[in-house]
């Protein structure tokens, strides 16, 4: 029996079959590739997908968010802006909902969340239009409606690939959500991964910060040490009293000028010290070697077994250092 294909059901992947290659870093691979070529694609696929429906106006308390988070915060700026707007002029574009898969009174936002945010706090109907989509068509109109508005900051796209993976979805569905190849979800599962949740949450959406300076933040977090150290500043009342949008820079310039400090207090190696490891890490031999006294330390887990064997073959092993500086020598 041949296997069916996931996005088979997926109105918009016939829209994107003929689309351009994608830009480099966002291309992608096998399944993927099916259902969205470029991310210029994304707002069209996005309108298609609700291109001849029909616009209503529901109660804002009968709506559901989408059964996947990607947001880390709202209330920034662009927020506040588009509430203003909508204040003003009313809400232009709809959003879009499904019925919901456990009440049938009751709808699950696909995208839109902001709009429905402001709606409630408005106190006014929100326009959408409904249409039934199962989990994975409604996971990737999701991830592609926020990459075609490019809303949502680098670790936001990640924590949405991260809680796509924890509902049962495949890397096939992630990626194509989210218009990325196989390297680029790496990168932002290797991040998402080592930032602890406490973090992601102090540090928010962080709109203007990229791959690279989340990067070198995880290289820096991956010692304990430093994470330790990120974690109790983080929780600091200096530190929340920081704006929002500026905390990103501020935890990565504090913790790159601890490391600097830490590294400077370390003692310098003596240069008579050299060292050795097993090929299977089982022992660690380091030696500091003075004019007449050297200093021997094994460690690891055959430290104590191999320094009991050397005890017990010292007389022949150095007998055997004996005879090999005679013949050295030319005796």
């Amino acid at each position: 029996m041949s296997r069916k294909n996931p996005f088979a059901t997926l109105d918009i992947a016939s829209i994107s079959a003929e689309a351009a290659p994608a830009k480099p870093g966002y291309g992608m691979t096998g399944a993927a590739k099916t259902v969205v070529r470029s991310i210029e694609d994304l707002a069209e696929n996005a309108k298609k997908l609700m291109e001849g429906e029909v616009i209503v106006e529901l109660d804002p308390r009968s709506l559901d968010v989408s059964f996947v988070a990607d947001r880390l915060s709202d209330d920034d700026e662009e927020y506040q802006e588009l509430k203003e707007a909508i204040k003003a002029s009313g809400q232009t574009t709809p959003i879009l909902v499904r019925p919901s898969p456990k009440d049938a009174q009751r709808y699950m936002v696909v995208f839109g969340h902001r709009r429905l945010k402001v709606a409630r706090e408005l106190g006014i109907p929100v326009k959408a239009v409904v249409k039934t989509l199962d989990d994975i068509t409604s996971a990737i109109a999701q991830g592609q409606e926020n990459s075609a508005r490019a809303n949502l900051s680098f670790i936001e796209r990640a924590y949405f690939a991260q809680n796509l993976l924890a509902t049962g979805m495949s890397k096939d569905v992630v990626r194509s959500s989210l218009a990325i190849d196989e390297a680029m979800l790496s990168k932002m599962l290797s991040v998402i991964e080592i930032v602890p949740a406490a973090m992601l949450k102090a540090l928010g959406a962080s709109k203007k910060i990229g791959r690279d300076k989340w990067l070198n933040l995880r290289q820096i977090l991956l010692n304990p040490a430093h994470l330790a150290v990120a974690c109790d500043y983080i929780s600091s009342d200096e530190f929340i009293a920081i704006a929002e949008e500026k905390r990103f820079d501020d935890l990565l310039g504090y913790l790159k000028k601890y490391k600097a400090k830490s590294a400077a207090k370390k003692p310098k190696r003596d240069a008579a010290e050299k060292e050795w490891t097993a090929s299977d890490s089982s022992l660690s031999f380091v030696m500091n070697a003075k004019s007449k006294k050297v200093a021997i330390e094994l460690s690891n887990a055959e430290a104590r077994p191999f320094s009991d064997w050397l005890s017990t073959h010292i007389d022949r092993l150095y007998s055997e250092y004996r005879r090999s500086k005679s013949e050295a020598d030319g005796d």
